[in-house]
C-alpha cells in the first residue's frame, strides 16, 4: 500500500437506534419489494435455521425480494440468488445496492435446478416457496454431504410436499402460525397469517 488512508468517524450526533441490529429478521420497510418477501418473523426463524457463517455461500431459490440474501451476507457470507422474474431480479439488485452488499450477493435470472449446474458449491440452500418434487430430488442429488437446506411452504400442496421430504430424509418439520394485533373498529382483533410449513435438514 503506497499511500495509506486513516479515516476517523465520530458518532456522537447519530441518533440513538442508528444502525442496523445485528440480529435476524430486519423490518419488512427496509426492502424494495412487490410483496413477494419472507416476512420478519418467518425470515428470521428461517436465517435461524439457515445457520450463516461468515465466509459460506447460499442459493436463495426464488429469491423474490432478495430479503434472505441481504441478512445472510450481513452475517458475513456471500448469496447467490435465482429469480425467474426479471422484475423481482431488479428488486433483489435494488436491496443489495441499498445495503452495500452488491460484491456479496450475485442474482442469477433463471428456473432451478437447470440454473444450478454452473454455481459455486454452497453450505446452505433456502427454497422460499417450497419447490416442486423435482426440484428436491435435483437438490438432494446435486448437494455434497453436510449442506444445510432450509424449505418454507404456505400451500397445502407443499405442506404435503415438504410433509414427505421430511419422512424420507429426517430433518425438522415446522408449522409456524403467527396473528398480528389490528384495529377492529373502535378497538383491536388479531389477524392471523397464513400459516407456514419449514422443512430443514442437512444433506
Amino acid at each position: 500500500i503506497t499511500a495509506p488512508v486513516a479515516v476517523a468517524l465520530d458518532g456522537a450526533d447519530l441518533p440513538r437506534n442508528a444502525g442496523l441490529p445485528r440480529t435476524a429478521g430486519l423490518p419488512d420497510d427496509l426492502f424494495q419489494h412487490d410483496g413477494q418477501i419472507t416476512k420478519r418473523p418467518i425470515r428470521a426463524l428461517t436465517l435461524s435455521a439457515l445457520a450463516p457463517r461468515p465466509g459460506e455461500v447460499l442459493w436463495d431459490i426464488g429469491g423474490g425480494s432478495g430479503s434472505i440474501s441481504v441478512e445472510w451476507a450481513l452475517a458475513g457470507g456471500r448469496a447467490i440468488s435465482i429469480e425467474t422474474r426479471p422484475d423481482r431480479a431488479a428488486n433483489i439488485r435494488a436491496n443489495a445496492e441499498a445495503f452495500g452488499l452488491s460484491h456479496c450477493i450475485t442474482v442469477v435470472e433463471g428456473r432451478a435446478p437447470e440454473a444450478l449446474k454452473t454455481l459455486s458449491t454452497p453450505d446452505a440452500v433456502f427454497i422460499g416457496g417450497g419447490g416442486s418434487a423435482d426440484l428436491h430430488a435435483a437438490l438432494w442429488a446435486l448437494l455434497p454431504e453436510g449442506t444445510r437446506l432450509v424449505a418454507n411452504g404456505v400451500t397445502l400442496e407443499t405442506e404435503a410436499l415438504l410433509a414427505a421430504l421430511h419422512a424420507q430424509h429426517g430433518g425438522s418439520l415446522l408449522r409456524v402460525e403467527l396473528a398480528e394485533a389490528t384495529p377492529l373498529g373502535g378497538f383491536r382483533g388479531w389477524q392471523a397469517a397464513r400459516p407456514v410449513v419449514q422443512w430443514s435438514v442437512t444433506r
